[in-house]
């Protein structure tokens, strides 16, 4: 069993996230957008359009303008989930050593990635438990919900509490072990698995989240992106010359309007 969880299971997950995110990714530019869907007033070029969108994915602007109870808890576990991934990355790679770059001592080093780190995943625990009593406490919010909405709060938390359970004084954890073991899984030579049930319920945890992921709403992540390009789309031009190229892919989509049969009447937007 150990052997299928930490030297089979990595590799079926990864492949299923990778195949299943980029396979819906494809599908949704494919889907036919008969208007335009730009929301005024719309950047007038191609960085006004790229710091539009890095500004709505750092602040979720919309959410603040609409709820800013829930933004609040919604933004933290954003943000503590971005310091959270990025911790693992750099932390293992590092050792926890990686604050040494700007001058630290390793042993203050050890100890703001650790502080750091505890920090991260306490607040972005305490944020998906927020999350997950607003809907089943909020009577409109728990009509809206359906069980798919409970599952994802459901498995992101009992990912996090064991990664946070790793932290603990009491729990041994070999930072090195650990560090020889991804790498071996990303260059193809994987080794067995540390022996840690915390680490190893953890990441067949972890697992479980990649399978699920492409599959779930939580592919709401990517989706931001193909939203977001078209609602800053450059605004339409009225009358538009004949021959002017289209502004993008979403442009380019045609698709039949209902009762017009299978070409006759089309809407092609930019055109």
């Amino acid at each position: 069993m150990l052997y299928f969880i930490g030297q089979v299971l990595p590799y079926i997950a990864g492949s299923i996230f990778l195949i299943g995110v980029v396979y819906r990714v494809m599908r949704w530019l494919k889907v036919p957008v008969p208007f335009q869907l730009t929301l005024f007033p719309a950047p007038k070029d191609g960085t006004g359009r790229v710091t539009a969108v890095a500004t709505e994915m750092v602040f979720l602007k919309s959410l603040y303008k609409n709820d800013k109870s829930l933004w609040l808890w919604v933004w933290l576990l954003h943000v503590s989930l971005a310091l959270v991934l990025g911790g693992h990355v750099v932390g293992i790679y590092y050792l926890m050593n990686q604050f040494t770059l700007i001058g630290l001592t390793p042993q203050a080093s050890q100890a703001l990635s650790s502080v750091l780190g505890t920090t991260a995943g306490i607040v972005l625990m305490v944020a998906l438990i927020v999350l997950f009593w607003r809907r089943i406490s909020d009577p409109e919010v728990k009509r809206l919900s359906d069980p798919a909405d409970y599952f994802d709060l459901l498995l992101i938390l009992l990912v996090v509490i064991t990664g946070n359970h790793m932290r603990l004084p009491n729990v041994h954890v070999d930072l090195p072990a650990i560090k020889a073991y991804i790498g071996g899984l990303l260059t193809f030579h994987p080794t067995p698995i540390p022996e840690n049930l915390v680490f190893i319920t953890h990441f067949l945890l972890v697992n479980i989240l990649l399978i699920y992921f492409p599959f779930s709403k939580l592919m709401h992540v990517a989706g931001f992106f193909v939203n977001r390009a078209m609602l800053v789309e450059a605004a339409p031009v009225y009358p538009t010359p004949a021959g002017t190229p289209v502004r993008s892919s979403f442009a380019s989509k045609q698709t039949v309007l209902p009762g017009t049969g299978t070409g006759q009447s089309t809407v092609t937007r930019g055109v």
